[in-house]
């Protein structure tokens, strides 16, 4: 009787959970507490976070926004440069390929190029629009050989997919086959058309499943938001100056009613028009009868420790410090770690950026809109390279190490052209010294160490 009571029990236990899991593949968690399946949605944050999510934070979202002006705008503080060849390669002459890329690769190109960088990391990918000298509709295949008249950039809403290539035998088998794009008139109307493949360069991931710049930090952006609000609005509260009237209890409502000439149930309108005024104004008088009036006030808490939880999170979501999202310069060794760790940062990603740099060049190349080249390169400055101070400091250091050698009895340990190249002085140009000058020139160079 025990075994067959256990073994009921465990069943009617084993069905409880069988439908505690159908119910949770019917009802998705929405967040990642498994404890409390509506987390996300008691705290405000959408289960989906949508381009248009992405683009309203962008848009009235200030540190969404400075994210990524910081981020764009360090990685093209200068343009990149496109040469034929290995990035290795030190020579400084212009072959022929690089003197006509120039015509096609202009300042006014990188400025577009830079434009739909942003666009991409607002709402994880962005259009290039290729306007071809073909005089052709948008739908039709470009005409290999003719020029690029100019770039036009689109946003992700404006641009989508309106065809797949479903075809198993076709070498572009599940990318676009059609582009639909929102078209925007100079008069406030617009209109959709569709845009062939060819016309089309994609910036960024248009994947079902991809992830953009500003969405994993999404939600602490929304309760940053939430603090400021929040605050802004105890603040706004308190300046309002809400009253409150406290009557003695042998007060008669049917004298004061008529002593404005109002009735009863119109004496609480009457008590909102002074308070109104008396917010109005900065000198108004208010006169009671056998009644107290005192302001509304609650303690407004410090949002400071909330605020930065939710600050130090969003820095995290987008990988940047957050003195330098912020604008923060406070502690000089810090905030110069930090300025050293962002250059890197986008040092890095302009890596990522030569590859699509170099597929809108083979694009080119393809479309014979940019001659054929055996190899090319993308090449950019150095964001971490020292500056005239630094390197004046790195000179004078070795100057100093000189001086400390040369009066132990020993050699210098650098020469005349190391310290001029440290300083920035190139040394190519200098005629060569004499066997006495370079001598007297030596001795110049190590006393002045």
């Amino acid at each position: 009787m025990t075994d067959k009571l256990t073994l009921a029990v465990n069943h009617a236990l084993n069905d409880a959970r069988m439908a505690r899991a159908r119910m949770w593949l019917m009802a998705p968690t929405m967040g990642l507490d498994n404890k409390r399946h509506s987390a996300w949605c008691e705290y405000g944050f959408p289960e989906q976070v949508t381009y248009e999510n992405l683009y309203a934070l962008y848009r009235r979202g200030g540190i969404a926004h400075g994210a990524v002006e910081k981020l764009v705008g360090k990685c093209w503080q200068t343009n990149p440069e496109i040469i034929e060849g290995d990035d290795a390669d030190e020579s400084e002459n212009e072959t022929t390929w690089e003197k006509k890329a120039k015509q096609v690769f202009t300042n006014r190109f990188w400025r577009s190029f830079s434009e739909a960088d942003r666009r991409r990391l607002v709402g994880r990918y962005a259009g290039i629009l290729l306007h071809v000298r073909d005089e052709k509709y948008w739908n039709l295949p470009v005409t290999k050989g003719r020029g690029l008249q100019k770039i036009s950039v689109a946003w992700a809403g404006s641009l989508t997919v309106s065809e797949w290539d479903t075809s198993l035998n076709s070498k572009t088998y599940g990318q676009p086959k059609m582009w639909q794009y929102a078209e925007r008139l100079p008069n406030g109307s617009s209109r959709r058309v569709n845009i062939h493949p060819d016309r089309v360069f994609i910036l960024g991931d248009y994947s079902d499943d991809a992830i953009g710049f500003l969405e994993p930090a999404y939600n602490a952006f929304v309760s940053l938001e939430k603090v400021e609000g929040g605050s802004g609005e105890s603040f706004l509260k308190n300046a309002a100056r809400q009253l409150n009237v406290n009557f003695e209890k042998e007060i008669d409502f049917n004298n004061l009613a008529s002593l404005y000439g109002v009735s009863i149930d119109e004496l609480q309108d009457k008590f909102n028009e002074v308070t109104w005024e008396m917010n109005r104004g900065n000198d108004v008088l208010m006169t009671t009868q056998g009644a107290t009036v005192t302001p509304l006030v609650t303690a407004v808490a410090d949002p400071s420790a909330t605020y930065n939880v939710n600050l130090q999170t969003a820095a995290a979501g987008v990988d940047i410090p957050t003195r330098i999202l912020v604008g923060n310069q406070q502690a000089e060794r810090s905030s110069t770690e930090d300025q050293k760790y962002f250059n890197a940062r986008c040092q890095s990603r302009r890596v990522d950026l030569s590859f699509e740099i170099e597929d809108f060049c083979d694009k080119l190349i393809s479309l014979q809109i940019v001659d054929s080249v055996s190899q090319k390169s993308v090449i950019w400055d150095d964001l971490n390279e020292q500056t005239g101070t630094e390197k004046l400091t790195n000179a004078k250091t070795m100057g100093e190490i000189n001086q400390t050698m040369l009066g132990g009895g020993e050699e210098p340990a650098f020469s005349r052209e190391e310290i001029r190249t440290a300083a920035g002085y190139d040394n190519d140009d200098e005629e060569p010294l004499g066997e006495e000058d370079g001598d007297e020139e030596n001795e110049a160079t190590n006393s002045t160490a």
